[in-house]
Protein backbone atom coordinates (compact mmCIF):
# COMPACT_ATOMS: atom_id res chain seq x y z
CA UNK A 1 0.00 0.00 0.00
CA UNK A 2 1.10 3.48 -0.73
CA UNK A 3 2.23 6.21 1.86
CA UNK A 4 0.12 9.03 0.14
CA UNK A 5 -2.85 10.77 1.51
CA UNK A 6 -4.05 10.74 -1.97
CA UNK A 7 -4.61 7.00 -2.24
CA UNK A 8 -7.26 5.16 -1.79
CA UNK A 9 -7.59 1.22 -2.12
CA UNK A 10 -11.24 -1.10 -2.01
CA UNK A 11 -11.28 -4.96 -2.96
CA UNK A 12 -15.15 -6.28 -3.62
CA UNK A 13 -15.91 -9.70 -4.48
CA UNK A 14 -17.77 -10.57 -7.44
CA UNK A 15 -21.19 -11.88 -6.32
CA UNK A 16 -22.03 -15.02 -8.74
CA UNK A 17 -24.37 -13.80 -11.14
CA UNK A 18 -24.74 -14.01 -15.27
CA UNK A 19 -21.82 -15.31 -16.45
CA UNK A 20 -19.54 -15.81 -13.38
CA UNK A 21 -22.48 -18.51 -11.84
CA UNK A 22 -22.77 -20.21 -15.45
CA UNK A 23 -18.80 -20.69 -15.01
CA UNK A 24 -19.72 -22.01 -11.24
CA UNK A 25 -22.14 -24.71 -12.40
CA UNK A 26 -20.31 -25.96 -15.58
CA UNK A 27 -17.31 -25.91 -13.05
CA UNK A 28 -19.18 -28.07 -10.58
CA UNK A 29 -20.47 -30.20 -13.51
CA UNK A 30 -17.25 -30.92 -14.71
CA UNK A 31 -15.82 -32.04 -11.50
CA UNK A 32 -18.65 -34.48 -10.95
CA UNK A 33 -18.41 -35.70 -14.67
CA UNK A 34 -14.59 -36.26 -13.59
CA UNK A 35 -15.07 -38.21 -10.69
CA UNK A 36 -18.26 -40.13 -12.14
CA UNK A 37 -15.98 -40.66 -15.59
CA UNK A 38 -12.72 -41.73 -13.91
CA UNK A 39 -14.78 -43.96 -11.43
CA UNK A 40 -16.16 -45.79 -14.44
CA UNK A 41 -12.81 -46.01 -15.90
CA UNK A 42 -10.50 -47.63 -13.24
CA UNK A 43 -13.86 -50.12 -12.71
CA UNK A 44 -13.85 -50.91 -16.27
CA UNK A 45 -10.00 -51.68 -16.65
CA UNK A 46 -10.32 -53.15 -12.85
CA UNK A 47 -7.91 -50.91 -10.95
CA UNK A 48 -9.41 -51.26 -7.56
CA UNK A 49 -7.30 -48.81 -5.75
CA UNK A 50 -9.55 -45.88 -8.00
CA UNK A 51 -11.05 -44.70 -4.47
CA UNK A 52 -7.55 -43.46 -3.50
CA UNK A 53 -6.24 -41.87 -6.85
CA UNK A 54 -9.95 -40.62 -8.05
CA UNK A 55 -9.96 -37.88 -5.18
CA UNK A 56 -6.39 -36.98 -5.93
CA UNK A 57 -6.96 -36.01 -9.69
CA UNK A 58 -10.43 -34.68 -8.96
CA UNK A 59 -8.55 -32.02 -6.30
CA UNK A 60 -5.42 -31.53 -9.00
CA UNK A 61 -8.22 -30.17 -11.29
CA UNK A 62 -10.33 -28.33 -8.84
CA UNK A 63 -7.04 -26.48 -7.99
CA UNK A 64 -5.82 -25.96 -11.61
CA UNK A 65 -10.04 -24.47 -12.33
CA UNK A 66 -12.11 -23.03 -9.51
CA UNK A 67 -9.58 -19.69 -9.45
CA UNK A 68 -11.71 -18.85 -12.48
CA UNK A 69 -14.98 -18.88 -10.06
CA UNK A 70 -13.64 -16.76 -7.69
CA UNK A 71 -13.45 -13.17 -9.19
CA UNK A 72 -12.44 -9.98 -7.06
CA UNK A 73 -11.90 -6.89 -8.23
CA UNK A 74 -9.50 -3.82 -7.35
CA UNK A 75 -10.14 -0.31 -7.50
CA UNK A 76 -7.26 1.92 -6.82
CA UNK A 77 -6.73 5.94 -7.41
CA UNK A 78 -2.75 6.53 -7.36
CA UNK A 79 -0.33 8.10 -9.17
CA UNK A 80 -3.26 10.26 -10.22
CA UNK A 81 -4.32 7.45 -11.77
CA UNK A 82 -7.33 5.24 -11.38
CA UNK A 83 -6.59 1.87 -11.62
CA UNK A 84 -9.14 -1.25 -11.99
CA UNK A 85 -7.87 -5.23 -11.31
CA UNK A 86 -9.51 -8.38 -11.88
CA UNK A 87 -8.26 -10.74 -9.05
CA UNK A 88 -8.31 -14.52 -9.74
CA UNK A 89 -8.49 -17.08 -6.66
CA UNK A 90 -7.51 -14.65 -4.42
CA UNK A 91 -3.98 -14.38 -6.19
CA UNK A 92 -3.55 -13.62 -9.50
CA UNK A 93 -4.02 -9.88 -10.01
CA UNK A 94 -4.91 -8.35 -13.75
CA UNK A 95 -5.21 -5.17 -14.90
CA UNK A 96 -8.38 -4.78 -16.42
CA UNK A 97 -8.27 -0.80 -16.57
CA UNK A 98 -5.77 2.07 -16.13
CA UNK A 99 -6.10 5.63 -17.10
CA UNK A 100 -5.29 8.95 -15.67
CA UNK A 101 -8.22 10.49 -13.40
CA UNK A 102 -8.03 14.54 -15.06
CA UNK A 103 -8.35 12.13 -18.70
CA UNK A 104 -11.88 11.17 -17.53
CA UNK A 105 -15.01 13.10 -19.25
CA UNK A 106 -16.94 12.43 -16.17
CA UNK A 107 -17.44 10.26 -12.56
CA UNK A 108 -21.02 10.11 -11.36
CA UNK A 109 -23.23 7.75 -9.60
CA UNK A 110 -24.98 5.65 -11.32
CA UNK A 111 -28.84 6.50 -11.29
CA UNK A 112 -31.91 6.77 -13.53
CA UNK A 113 -30.96 10.41 -14.06
CA UNK A 114 -27.34 9.61 -15.55
CA UNK A 115 -28.52 6.80 -17.23
CA UNK A 116 -28.21 7.85 -20.63
CA UNK A 117 -24.54 8.93 -20.45
CA UNK A 118 -23.50 5.76 -19.34
CA UNK A 119 -25.34 3.59 -21.54
CA UNK A 120 -24.82 5.14 -24.71
CA UNK A 121 -21.20 4.52 -24.72
CA UNK A 122 -19.65 2.70 -27.19
CA UNK A 123 -17.69 -0.01 -25.24
CA UNK A 124 -19.15 -0.78 -21.38
CA UNK A 125 -16.70 -2.29 -18.57
CA UNK A 126 -18.35 -3.57 -15.43
CA UNK A 127 -16.53 -4.11 -13.03
CA UNK A 128 -18.86 -3.83 -9.90
CA UNK A 129 -19.30 -6.17 -7.30
CA UNK A 130 -23.34 -7.00 -8.07
CA UNK A 131 -25.38 -5.20 -10.27
CA UNK A 132 -27.43 -3.76 -7.57
CA UNK A 133 -24.26 -2.05 -5.92
CA UNK A 134 -26.07 1.07 -3.78
CA UNK A 135 -22.05 2.51 -4.30
CA UNK A 136 -21.94 2.01 -8.16
CA UNK A 137 -20.54 5.24 -10.26
CA UNK A 138 -19.46 5.08 -13.35
CA UNK A 139 -16.70 7.09 -15.31
CA UNK A 140 -16.89 8.13 -19.26
CA UNK A 141 -13.23 7.60 -21.23
CA UNK A 142 -13.57 9.21 -24.41
CA UNK A 143 -10.21 8.25 -26.79
CA UNK A 144 -9.85 8.32 -30.09
CA UNK A 145 -13.50 9.39 -31.12
CA UNK A 146 -14.64 6.38 -29.41
CA UNK A 147 -16.19 6.59 -25.57
CA UNK A 148 -15.78 3.71 -23.04
CA UNK A 149 -17.67 3.93 -19.65
CA UNK A 150 -16.10 2.03 -16.56
CA UNK A 151 -18.71 0.69 -14.32
CA UNK A 152 -16.89 0.15 -10.53
CA UNK A 153 -17.85 0.86 -6.60
CA UNK A 154 -16.37 3.74 -5.11
CA UNK A 155 -15.58 4.50 -1.10
CA UNK A 156 -15.80 8.19 0.55
CA UNK A 157 -12.21 8.73 0.16
CA UNK A 158 -11.63 6.85 -2.79
CA UNK A 159 -14.07 9.80 -4.55
CA UNK A 160 -12.12 12.71 -2.10
CA UNK A 161 -9.12 11.53 -4.04
CA UNK A 162 -11.01 11.47 -7.60
CA UNK A 163 -12.34 15.06 -6.68
CA UNK A 164 -9.01 15.86 -6.02
CA UNK A 165 -8.10 14.98 -9.32
CA UNK A 166 -10.71 15.34 -11.85
CA UNK A 167 -13.43 18.19 -10.65
CA UNK A 168 -16.15 16.28 -13.07
CA UNK A 169 -16.51 14.11 -10.50
CA UNK A 170 -19.92 14.30 -8.79
CA UNK A 171 -19.61 13.05 -5.69
CA UNK A 172 -22.67 11.48 -3.22
CA UNK A 173 -22.76 9.57 0.04
CA UNK A 174 -21.64 5.98 -0.30
CA UNK A 175 -22.04 3.36 2.59
CA UNK A 176 -17.92 2.88 3.44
Amino acid sequence: MEESVNYAEYTVEKKPEGKLKMIRIGLIALYLFVGVGLFAFFLAIKFWPAGTVMPFLTWIIYGLTWKFAQLEHKYEVKSAKLVISNIYGRKKQVVQFENLASELKVIAPMSEGNRKQFEKADKIMDFRGNTASPDAYYAILEKDGKSTAVYFEATNKMLKVLKFYNRNTEVTPVRY
